[in-house]
């Protein structure tokens, strides 16, 4: 269901305290303003940042037990009603990252704020640059982690026929016209190229889900075909993912290694 993954500005403005917020935005962002109670989390601290960039693990999400330990100390417990915004157009969908993250560690009730921060601003709801001091650390335990949304680089490595494979990433990027540090550039073989903000509106807000389909449907991806989403290291791609599940989707997996680790290794083919 949609509002599985989105929730309105409007939703929750109108109940601000129902809601956790989580502002996925850079730390120094937030200190610049951002909605009351919202705590600054930054996609990294949910994932495993050593290494190389490039390695199999580096920006993966983190195994379950450091996972849980950076869930229980957001505070965040399997009864919230959790919901991450980011700035729609300024960023790479870091909200859609956290997001994905948490529903990965089986957190159900997460919701990415469609429109992001400069919608909510643009509607003139609240806003403050008084940080939100917490120190609610909960006892939230991943009990079986939801894997049926991402995907490895063995298991797309060896079964790679049977998938769509999406680039989120910029046409630029795409055509191997810029590149962000990878050791080589352009594309995995038979991409398509759907920049993941090619989804949003100029208000930063989701497109239709008629228009969504409609773009989709225009590349032959239809809503059960097996689906990877890549970019260069899974956070604009997994922002595409819980889109796609929105829109109906069934089976969408983001390929949280990218383009960084792909790149990297000496056997894997690249356009």
């Amino acid at each position: 269901m949609p509002e599985d993954y989105f929730i309105s500005a409007e939703t929750v403005a109108s109940n601000l305290n129902n809601y956790l917020l989580i502002d996925a935005r850079e730390h120094s962002e937030y200190l610049k303003g951002h909605i009351p109670g919202a705590r600054s989390v930054q996609w990294q601290s949910l994932s495993d940042m050593n290494g190389e960039a490039g390695s199999e693990t580096w920006a993966t999400l983190l195994n379950n037990k450091e996972l849980e330990h950076q869930i229980q100390k957001i505070g965040l417990g399997s009864t919230d009603n959790i919901v991450v915004y980011a700035d729609a157009h300024q960023g790479w969908g870091e909200d859609g990252r956290i997001a994905w993250s948490l529903h990965v560690a089986g957190l159900k009730n997460v919701r990415i704020l469609n429109g992001g921060y400069s919608h909510w601003k643009a509607r003139g709801l609240k806003t403050t640059i008084i940080p939100t001091f917490f120190n609610t650390k909960s006892d939230y335990e991943i009990t079986r982690r939801d894997s049926s949304s991402t995907i490895h680089t063995k298991a797309l490595y060896r079964d790679y026929s049977q998938f769509r494979v999406i680039d989120s990433r910029s046409p630029e990027e795409f055509r191997g016209k810029i590149d962000l540090g990878e050791q080589r550039k352009g594309h995995l073989p038979g991409a398509v190229s759907l920049p993941f903000q090619r989804l949003l509106t100029e208000s930063g807000t989701l497109k239709s889900f008629d228009d969504i389909n409609k773009m989709l449907s225009d590349l032959d991806i239809k809503k059960a075909s097996p689906i990877v989403v890549y970019c260069t290291a899974g956070i604009r791609s997994a922002h595409m993912v819980l889109v796609l599940k929105a829109a109906g989707y069934t089976n969408v997996r983001n390929y949280t290694p990218s383009f960084y680790h792909w790149a990297a290794l000496s056997y894997t083919p690249i356009e």
